[in-house]
């Protein structure tokens, strides 16, 4: 959306319009639920929703399509990594308490509102999304929309569907998605999107300074599902603070940035081709006070100085690699881990 300009025409002048950024992401959550049918298409339901005290956080915006379909919304002024990994702990819930969500439906528009569960949505809305963010959304057997916005002076807002919208149940290609920009609720066509980022190759080099992936030995070989899992694992593991993601022949590590020129290894990922999993490896060193179940999933590696974990799917991430990496990430933090 940087080729946009916007300008102001009036009888014989033209006044340039500038980007003027959010300056809190509130502001721009405010702007979306106060004309979200128009923007959108969807109906607003509720604001900052508490998911309650066992998963202890909020929804940005709850909203309802036309179709019937729960939309969960979340909001970033800029590109976040983890808001789609977030936004699908978010539909986890809602599949979880649609008897909540049916009764939020009622009281807003009565009983005669039908609900379709079987195809919930995700709506990213941020000012930038990255070639992951892209990867992550086509991947998922979640309905996942990613939608990018850009604000010119106080009045005007440039929308663009970065993947999704209704185009998505047609075979949606981001080559032929439309770009619209929003005036005081008005919607008009602007320009088409460019084609969408491609798979790396040898040498490439992505937009937001990700590794070349093509140096480990077996990123050519592995599918689009186990990559959309490895860059679920990715985006959670660099939401915990300062990790920073490197490729090497054997292996893919995630490394602690905190600390300068130290940069120790929280845990290092190997893909398993035949198997189709994730092959993660931390330091049993950074899992001292961590009770490991002996199962299938977490068992010792090589020497005994590592733990395995397998990641099968989403649920695994969820299930047994979000408390181990983050216990790790937190004892790199606070100490120097044996073998370092």
């Amino acid at each position: 959306m940087g080729d946009i300009r916007l300008f102001h025409v009036i009888d014989d002048s033209a006044h340039e319009l500038e980007n003027n950024p959010f300056p809190y992401e509130r502001g721009l959550q405010e702007l979306f639920e106060k004309h979200l049918r128009a923007l959108t298409g969807i109906d607003f339901l509720d604001s900052e929703y508490s998911t309650g005290q066992r998963h202890s956080r909020r929804i940005d915006t709850l909203g309802i399509d036309e179709a019937g379909r729960p939309v969960v919304i979340e909001y970033k002024r800029s590109r976040d990594g983890d808001i789609i990994y977030q936004g699908l702990d978010y539909l986890d819930w809602l599949e979880d308490h649609q008897a909540e969500f049916r009764e939020l439906v009622r009281k807003r528009f009565g009983e005669a509102r039908p609900i379709d569960f079987r195809t919930p949505r995700l709506l990213c809305i941020a000012s930038e999304f990255t070639r992951r963010h892209w990867l992550a959304a086509r991947n998922s057997t979640r309905r996942i929309e990613l939608l990018r916005h850009r604000r010119y002076g106080d009045a005007h807002i440039a929308l663009e569907w970065v993947y999704g919208n209704e185009e998505t149940e047609r075979g949606f290609s981001p080559a032929v998605s439309p770009r619209r920009a929003a005036s005081k609720g008005q919607i008009t066509e602007v320009a088409p999107v460019p084609p969408a980022p491609q798979r790396p190759g040898p040498s490439a080099r992505t937009a937001d300074g990700d590794p070349d992936y093509s140096v480990y030995k077996h990123w050519d070989k592995a599918d689009e599902g186990l990559l959309a899992l490895f860059f679920k694992l990715k985006m959670f593991v660099e939401s915990l603070g300062s990790v920073a993601t490197e490729a090497f022949q054997n292996y893919i590590a995630f490394k602690c940035v905190a600390a300068p020129g130290k940069r120790p290894t929280v845990a290092r990922v190997k893909f398993r081709i035949r198997n189709g999993d994730l092959r993660v490896l931390i330091r049993e060193g950074l899992l001292d006070n961590i009770r490991l179940e002996k199962d299938d999933f977490t068992q010792p590696y090589g020497d005994g100085r590592e733990r395995e974990i397998t990641i099968r799917d989403e649920e695994h991430i969820r299930s047994r690699a979000e408390p181990l990496l983050r216990a790790a990430y937190e004892n790199v933090l606070s100490r120097k881990p044996r073998g370092q």
